[in-house]
């Protein structure tokens, strides 16, 4: 029953950080609590993201070359597929860990005390006012 008023709390958008096994934020439940993970996550960085998607388009198209003319030179269809399910494989091992080479440019972000300090700017109507510039040159 435990399991299920969880569940049930969870469904309802309330959030009790207290009795899971989670890491909150907001109210999503994102990580799990463990300090071993904890110690592991690092969010990769705009620059690192860059370079990862980067080096997966390279090595996927460069796979896939490799395979293509392996296969045609050795007219054989699963050797094609098998080197290429190998530069699938090598693609991820090296674009999907978080490895500490694309967290090289991390964001600095304010902390809650400085925050509070500087007011959110406000968001102006800007429509109102480009709409009677519209009809004004309109009337021309």
């Amino acid at each position: 029953m435990a399991g299920r008023s969880e569940f049930s709390a969870s469904a309802r958008g309330v959030s009790n950080c207290s009795t899971q096994s989670y890491l909150c934020r907001g109210d999503s439940h994102v990580f799990p609590s463990s300090p071993v993970l904890k110690a592991r996550i690092n969010e990769m960085d705009w620059q690192g993201q860059k370079h990862a998607e980067m080096l997966m388009q390279i090595f996927l198209v460069f796979s896939a070359v490799a395979a293509f003319g392996a296969g045609y030179l050795m007219h054989d269809f699963r050797l094609m597929m098998l080197i290429y399910a190998g530069g699938v494989v090598l693609t991820a091992l090296v674009t999907v860990p978080n490895w500490p080479y694309f967290n090289r440019h991390p964001l600095k972000w304010l902390d809650p005390s400085e925050a509070e300090k500087h007011p959110k700017p406000q968001v102006s109507n800007i429509t109102s006012s480009s709409s009677s510039k519209k009809k004004a040159s309109k009337n021309k």
